[in-house]
């Protein structure tokens, strides 16, 4: 008698990333491992992610469940991941500007990392996830079928947790420092010189975008950033952001004078996942920024991520940057990587203002009718800046 076929839901889900039933129930044993049992598959369902991501590279992020009959259950997530030409705002970046872009666009920075790693020892209490399969599906896309970690909610992220992910990203990019190391996946390219993709962010998204938009008057006098600014009360943070931004190439010419270093190069909470059975230990996904950074780099994503995500109040930053900053040192010391704390704190400040603080204001939403929600986004945002400004300000007093 022949066994009936697995009940799939959600197929619509999956897209182009579809595999034929026998290699998905493969790829489901080896993501049971030891439970795997030898029982047949009788269930598959697909659903979205509720992650939203604005990430270039990143097209559909979908969870797989595999249930099999002898009651155990696999879980798979499945990153699509496309190349900038697959980008439906590839027409927003000005004409001129596209093929250059285009050309160096590290899309496959993930699929390099999960084949060769970081190109050193993870420090202890850091690794990467699980990968079971790298599927090219056409050209410029691919498929990464990879273990779903069942994390920990963004609230768990205390000052303890934040400190010791600072001390692990300082041991990280200590081990990362060349010249005995070089950038991820590079035989499939030419290696970018220092401080190069911090470089071409601004020359890109910010002179591009943000640097007119924050200069110009029209985005001052939209309807919900007039009421924003008005709930705030900080009709300064439009001189001090002008300001600011005119000052961004002097201070990229600043920055490549610190030492440098190999990073994660997004490490926000979102890309240090919690497993909530393993606590003590952070899975490490999606790396960035593919060039040697200012040492110190890496804090500033890893402060204001959780704000960017709408997970936790600007007026925590505070406290997080006090505990972030002598961790991250000492993650370095113990590495024996002997650097100035005031060029940690440069590079670390210097970074999280030319990435963060230009680019908090969600410029995309201004094509939208005003609302409360938009309101709210955007007196958000207006008080994470300030929170940004505030802490550079504060790091290059006297």
């Amino acid at each position: 008698m022949t066994e009936p076929s697995p009940r799939v839901t959600g197929e619509e889900h999956i897209g182009r990333a579809a595999v034929l039933m026998d290699q998905l129930e493969g790829l489901g044993r080896l993501a049971l491992g030891p439970e795997d049992d030898g029982q047949r598959l009788v269930a598959v369902t697909f659903r979205p992610s509720s992650y939203e991501t604005s990430t270039i590279a990143t097209e559909r992020l979908t969870h797989c469940q595999l249930e099999f009959a002898g009651g155990h259950v696999a879980r798979i997530f499945v990153k699509e991941i496309r190349d900038i030409t697959h980008w439906p705002m590839l027409v927003m970046i000005p004409e001129h500007l596209r093929e250059s872009f285009a050309s160096g666009f590290p899309w496959r920075l993930e699929i390099d990392l999960y084949a060769d790693g970081f190109g050193c020892p993870l420090p202890g209490g850091m690794r990467l996830p699980d990968v079971y399969a790298i599927r090219e599906l056409e050209v410029g896309r691919a498929a990464l079928w990879m273990e779903d970690v069942q994390s920990s909610p963004y609230a768990a992220w205390t000052i303890d947790r934040f400190a010791r992910a600072a001390h692990l990203l300082g041991q990280l990019a200590a081990r990362r420092r060349p010249p005995g190391i070089r950038p991820i996946g590079v035989g499939t390219g030419t290696p970018f010189g220092p401080n190069f993709a911090l470089r071409m962010m601004y020359g890109g998204r910010i002179e591009n975008s943000f640097r007119p938009a924050i200069e110009g008057e029209e985005m001052w006098h939209h309807p919900t950033v007039v009421a924003a600014l008005d709930r705030t009360g900080d009709r300064a943070i439009i001189a001090d952001l002008r300001n600011l931004v005119s000052e961004g190439p002097a201070l990229l010419d600043e920055t490549d004078a610190l030492p440098m270093t190999y990073a994660h190069g997004d490490a926000s909470p979102q890309n240090l996942l919690v497993p909530v059975d393993d606590p003590d230990t952070f899975v490490v996904i999606d790396p960035g920024l593919n060039s040697q950074l200012p040492v110190g780099h890496d804090l500033g994503q890893l402060l204001v991520g959780l704000c960017h995500a709408g997970e936790m109040d600007p007026s925590g930053l505070d406290e997080v940057h006090r505990a972030i900053l002598p961790a991250y040192i000492d993650g370095l010391t113990a590495e024996g990587m002997d650097v100035d704390p005031a060029d940690v704190q440069r590079g670390y400040l210097s970074g999280l203002l030319l990435r963060s603080g230009f680019t908090a204001m969600p410029l995309e939403q201004l094509n939208a009718p005003t609302s409360v929600e938009a309101i709210d986004l955007w007196s958000d945002r207006i008080r994470l800046t300030r929170a940004i400004i505030d802490l550079y300000a504060d790091g290059n007093a006297g």
